[in-house]
């Protein structure tokens, strides 16, 4: 007699098949709210059947991400102005925003309209939140928009891929005929990412480009469809301002919003503060710039406002300098390297490769000093830990007390005029390490590296910092991950407040 089941087992579920991928028929326009987007957009409404699209205009989906740092005039130009034509037309405008500072906080929609009322200004986690906790200002290393692939790029991926699938799309960007250049390298990008993912994620379409229309024409399209001329739009802490804008039209900006200006001025302090190389254009400040102009006093009074209103911190700053990994490491132990030889970290003189010629589990040799070269600077490691909080008298005051008492050395920086106290100078050679205590306006994030402590006793001779902090370092919170699935969270709005799903 078979055993009888004390539960009957539920039927299997079959596994549906993949679906294959199609194309969606949705153009998506990515609305950046400056001249060569909305040039676009007007072409749209215009004639959309000359760019492929329904006369009713059903199959554009209009995105902006919002950064949260984006000028006031141009908020209220859109509004004014662009708004009440795609309200007419009822096209389709999705406003999208980073849910937090990790990508598992996801992206939220702010707004998913065919009758928008305005553009938002800020999402739950802005730009300036991050590098404000982080003591610094955007970089242009390389002359790579980090912060825009983060805050902009990020976001329109996800909901793309949220709001399609594996269905492809034709995808809109705002070049002009000016810039071939970033189209050619945004095509090309798209095409590997296409090929990476073994179907088309989406079509790239440059209908400015396609038009011939430069920067002046795509201002003059704008200027004669709406009457008024058509702004910049770009962050207020962007260090492509000089880009973006002249640094005529640029400063004029800022003197118009003198609250805009000092929040980003005290930006550009802090981060000075923490790091005298990282200015808003590198090593040259916009405060440098600005002094440079008598018509700018009152922005600067406004920042020197700011700071008297400021609570402060003093910060201790440390750094790890670490050597660079040679060419002769990357090659015999690739991308990571567990087991380092003398040879990972200084590279071989001419004399040891003639010497010493590396075998098929690299150069053996036991490195005297004839075949060392000088190793270069590689990865640096910061701590910046906050020793003591009060005022900017305060906090400038409690600076001067511990350089007496620990016989530091009191120096202004180069750039920044700053006053720090150095107890530790950066070397000649790598590994090296620098340390100092600064005062600055409060609110960077207590952060270091967990084996930053080991590696700066090991180096130093010294266990820990100078001052005192004023709290425990966070515990390290395991990093949530996403699950490869894109997280969009529905916002919703009561009355002029947006309550966050």
């Amino acid at each position: 007699m078979p055993a009888s089941a004390l539960f009957d087992l539920p039927a299997p579920v079959p596994v549906p098949a993949a679906r294959e991928p199609r194309r969606s028929g949705i153009t998506v326009l990515s609305y950046g709210l400056g001249a060569d987007s909305t040039a676009i957009l007007l072409m749209f409404l215009a004639a959309p059947w000359r760019y492929g699209l329904a006369r009713d205009l059903s199959d554009l989906v209009v995105v902006h991400a919002v950064t949260g740092d984006e000028w006031p005039d141009s908020l209220d130009y859109v509004n004014r102005l662009v708004l009440p034509l795609l309200r007419q037309k009822r096209v389709r405008l999705v406003q999208i925003a980073r849910g937090g500072p990790e990508d598992a906080d996801g992206v939220v929609v702010l707004d998913d309209s065919r009758a928008p009322r305005r553009i938002f200004a800020q999402g739950p986690w802005r730009l300036s939140d991050e590098l404000r906790l982080a003591g610094t200002v955007p970089q242009m290393a390389q002359g790579k928009r980090t912060c825009s692939q983060r805050f902009k790029g990020w976001d329109l991926d996800q909901w793309a891929e949220a709001e399609f699938g594996v269905d492809s799309f034709r995808r809109v960007i705002g070049y002009h005929a000016g810039e071939r250049g970033r189209a050619d390298k945004d095509s090309g990008i798209q095409r590997e990412l296409n090929r990476a993912a073994g179907r088309t994620i989406c079509e790239p379409f440059y209908p400015l480009i396609d038009a011939g229309m430069e920067r002046a024409a795509v201002e003059a399209y704008v200027l004669g469809m709406l009457g008024e001329p058509i702004r910049k739009s770009y962050c207020a802490t962007c260090p492509f301002s000089g880009v973006c804008a002249s640094r005529e039209a640029h400063e004029a900006r800022l003197r118009a919003h003198p609250h805009i200006a000092a929040d980003v001025l005290r930006l550009e302090y802090v981060s000075q503060a923490l790091n005298e190389r990282v200015a808003l254009y590198g090593t040259t400040s916009l405060r440098k710039r600005l002094t440079e102009d008598g018509r700018n006093t009152a922005v600067l009074d406004a920042f020197e406002l700011s700071l008297e209103q400021a609570p402060y911190a003093v910060y201790e700053v440390r750094r790890v300098y670490h050597a660079a990994r040679t060419a002769d490491c990357r090659e015999q132990h690739g991308k990571s390297c567990s087991a380092p030889r003398w040879w990972c970290r200084q590279p071989r003189t001419d004399a040891c490769r003639t010497e010493h010629p590396a075998g098929r589990f690299g150069p053996w040799c036991s490195g005297p000093d004839a075949c060392r070269g000088v190793a270069k600077k590689g990865q640096a490691w910061r701590s910046v830990r906050t020793v003591w909080e009060g005022s900017r008298a305060g906090a400038q005051q409690h600076v001067q007390e511990l350089a007496a008492e620990h016989a530091m050395q009191l120096r202004r920086g180069e750039h920044s005029g700053l006053e720090r106290a150095h107890y530790l100078d950066e070397g000649d050679g790598f590994p090296s390490t620098s340390a100092y205590l600064v005062a600055a306006p409060a609110g960077v994030r207590d952060k270091q590296r967990t084996r930053f402590e080991e590696r700066w006793t090991q180096l130093t001779g010294r266990a820990g910092t100078v001052g005192e902090p004023v709290r425990k370092l966070p515990e390290p919170a395991p990093r949530r991950r996403t699950g490869g699935v894109p997280r969009i969270r529905q916002a919703k709005t009561v009355g002029t407040v947006t309550l966050i799903a």
